[in-house]
């Protein structure tokens, strides 16, 4: 019984966070950094040319911007474990 909740439970959370990471950053943002929390979010943002915007934050995911779309690269080149488009993030919450 144990097993078959696990393997539902699993099937459930990896198929959407699937998609949500196939989501690459395009543009000029805004994107969702996912990083790590031992790293300065603050820090990342400014190695890579990019800013914090939105007045919250999540645990390991910042909203970030930039005026260059080769941001995102440097972003992940910076430390951050993702960079997502924050469209493809709002769209699965239901927020689109």
């Amino acid at each position: 019984m144990r097993l078959e909740f696990l393997v539902l439970a699993l099937s459930i959370s990896i198929v959407p966070t699937a998609a949500i990471f196939d989501a690459k950053a395009s543009g000029a943002g805004p994107w969702v950094m996912v990083v790590p929390p031992w790293r300065s979010a603050d820090l990342v943002a400014a190695q890579a040319g990019a800013r914090l915007i939105g007045p919250t934050e999540a645990p390991l995911g910042h909203m970030v911007a930039a005026t260059d779309p080769g941001a995102a690269r440097r972003l992940t080149e910076a430390g951050a474990w993702a960079v997502v488009d924050a469209t493809a993030v709002a769209q699965f919450c239901g927020a689109y």
